[in-house]
């Protein structure tokens, strides 16, 4: 500020050249209304047209590059896009010829087929049954009688036997989690609880080492809560071994400790009293030194 007042002149130039700029600032340059293209008829949509009319429509629609007075489907309007309406289809004349083709060579063959009918009226007699030469079996001596009857005594024998040992075993029944009653369900649900209560006391184990493991096994119990023991199963079955023979045979041993169940309720018994249920259970001896017990369906 002090230089501005010891030289007048530069503050004066200062000052001009604020004014100037300023000035330049607030002017806006525009161009004149008559440079300005206004449209003739904003309203109307430019379009192309493949037709032309020698009179000019009354009221047009659109802006063609040609006169077009009606003409399409006045109904359904101009057409929304230029791609093809899709959902009409025509054959080509390709196809159309391939038909023609096809239709000519069917009747070429028709007509073939009945000039050799016309040309062939003599047909072969078919071969009846008694026409055909009999072969004359064998006639077989005393010695193959015999032989033939032992062979037919014998396989009378043993299907009599396999079907009175079949009539002599017991029905057997699966009870699994899709069995809706709830008398099996209760009934199983004390077995898998006093197997459990007998499998976590009697803990697997072998030199002095725990098993763990999982396996599957089958228990067939008789109405009266005993196990099934006609096959020499002793009434357990392996279904899946935990790979671990130690472990299998200390199952099979936790469930013959387990047993008698107790008797069944009255809604489970049958008629025969030495009918079997089986029940397929799954058994995990979890880390926490506990034997878990769960019902699963046959063939799991």
């Amino acid at each position: 500020m002090k230089l501005l007042f010891q030289n007048p002149t530069l503050a004066i130039a200062i000052t001009a050249s604020v004014l100037v700029h300023s000035a330049l600032l607030a002017v806006r340059f525009v161009a004149p209304d008559s440079f300005r293209f206004k449209p003739a008829d904003p309203g109307l949509e430019v379009i192309l047209v493949n037709a032309k009319h020698d009179k000019k429509p009354v009221k047009a629609q659109a802006l063609a590059q040609a006169n077009l007075d009606g003409g399409g489907n006045a109904n359904e309007g101009r057409a929304k896009s230029p791609l093809p309406d899709l959902r009409k289809s025509e054959d080509g004349d390709s196809i159309k010829a391939t038909r023609r083709r096809l239709a000519e060579l069917e009747e070429q063959q028709q007509k073939m087929l009945s000039q050799v009918a016309r040309s062939t009226p003599f047909s072969a007699t078919p071969l009846t049954e008694k026409d055909k030469p009999r072969e004359v079996p064998p006639q077989p001596d005393g010695a193959d009688q015999t032989d033939s009857a032992k062979v037919l005594a014998r396989m009378e024998a043993e299907i009599a036997k396999n079907i009175e040992d079949y009539n002599k075993r017991p029905r057997k029944t699966y009870i699994s989690p899709s069995t809706r009653e709830v008398g099996y369900a209760m009934y199983f649900d004390t077995v898998r609880k006093r197997i459990e209560k007998i499998g976590t006391l009697n803990f697997p184990q072998k030199n002095g080492k725990k098993l763990y493991g999982e396996l599957i096994l089958s228990i067939s119990i008789y109405q009266d809560g005993s196990l099934y023991k006609a096959d020499g199963d002793n009434g357990v079955v392996i279904d899946r071994s935990s790979g671990t023979p130690a472990l299998d045979a200390a199952a099979k041993n936790i469930v013959r400790k387990s047993a008698p169940f107790g008797v069944f309720a009255k809604s489970m018994r049958s008629t025969d009293k030495n009918d079997v249920w089986i029940m397929t259970t799954s058994f995990k001896f979890t880390r926490d030194d506990a034997l878990e017990a769960t019902l699963r369906g046959s063939g799991n």
